[in-house]
């Protein structure tokens, strides 16, 4: 998941057309220079049904910046991708209604920065910055800190994106009393390193090492460690029954793989044949994470590529709002 197979890479200084699916599109909308530092944000004290936005203590001298508004029955937490910041859930590209938007409309809804994230317009993530590669542990622990200083309070319904969803699955099995209703979408998980031969998960891992020009722009820009994410997730509690969605892309990558190398989004020696194993890996991992909780929903037909909740908001707001109805 370091070497996440799905998630988009960064390019700080190469900005092209807008992201689709896969590996080497932005997260992030270019603005056509480096990624730049965040304006300074303030705290504002927050009530339970206030808008929210700003930058919160989770100790050690490090502050991380959440956002949330609407009020509900419920509280759901947006977790992103692999360096997708909170505005990844309300892109001024998604139209018409944005996820963050949406689910606003009928429930308390809050998304944040981690360490190391990039935001629309190529800019840094707003929270301090930690070392990095990082593992979902430690994000974990930063996502539990983070609601507890902003006063943000359960149970949550979960819903996690890409490596987003192996932090929501560890945050439930960490603090299962927290956690009523989980969706996850297009989520990676170990089945995706079980499903793909050793010679395979180190080709793919090559392939999505962050390129050193792009560390020395943004030392902080988030890595992972994918030993240690897997080894996380094999290692946790299984998590209890729950209401539980999982939203699986129905575009494949195997297709666009070639041209990706061809046109150098990807590094030169990369298999073309690794797109089929990524689809047949993803699969396999979707289909598993379907099964971890009695009679979760799994929606297939999407018609999306990875970033579902950019390719297709709706689905995402009726699986969110479906789940934070069930969990009452």
């Amino acid at each position: 998941m370091g070497s996440n197979p799905i998630d988009p890479r960064i390019r700080l200084r190469r900005c092209g057309a807008s992201a689709l699916v896969v590996l080497a599109s932005l997260l992030t909308a270019c603005s056509g220079g480096d990624a730049r530092p965040a304006p300074a944000t303030t705290t504002a004290a927050p009530t339970r049904s206030a808008p929210i936005a700003g930058l919160f203590d989770v100790g050690g001298g490090r502050r991380i910046s959440l956002e949330c508004r609407g009020n509900g029955p419920a509280t759901v937490i947006l977790i992103g991708g692999l360096r997708a910041a909170a505005d990844y859930w309300n892109r001024t590209d998604t139209k018409p209604t944005t996820v963050m938007q949406g689910v606003s409309e009928r429930t308390r809804v809050c998304a944040y920065d981690r360490p190391g994230t990039v935001r629309e317009g190529n800019a840094f993530s707003r929270s301090d910055p930690i070392p990095q590669p990082s593992s979902e542990r430690s994000a974990v622990a930063d996502l539990h800190a983070l609601l507890g200083a902003a006063d943000v309070h359960g149970p949550f319904v979960l819903v996690g994106h890409s490596y987003g969803g192996c932090i929501a699955r560890l945050y439930a099995s960490t603090y299962p009393d927290q956690v009523n209703g989980m969706v996850l979408v297009d989520a990676l998980s170990e089945a995706v390193a079980d499903a793909m031969s050793p010679e395979q998960y180190a080709q793919l891992q090559t392939s999505q090492q962050v390129p050193a020009e792009d560390i020395a722009a943004y030392p902080g820009i988030e890595r992972l460690d994918a030993d240690a994410v897997n080894a996380q997730l094999r290692a946790a509690p299984p998590i209890r029954p729950m209401p539980r969605t999982v939203l699986s892309a129905d575009r494949l990558i195997a297709p666009q793989w070639q041209a990706m190398i061809d046109s150098g989004q990807l590094p030169p020696g990369t298999p073309s044949d690794l797109g089929a194993a990524v689809d047949r890996a993803q699969k396999v991992s979707q289909d598993f994470q379907a099964h971890l909780v009695p009679g979760a929903v799994h929606i297939t037909e999407t018609h999306s590529g990875h970033d579902i909740p950019l390719d297709n908001p709706a689905i995402v707001i009726r699986a969110i709002l479906d789940v934070v109805a069930k969990a009452g």
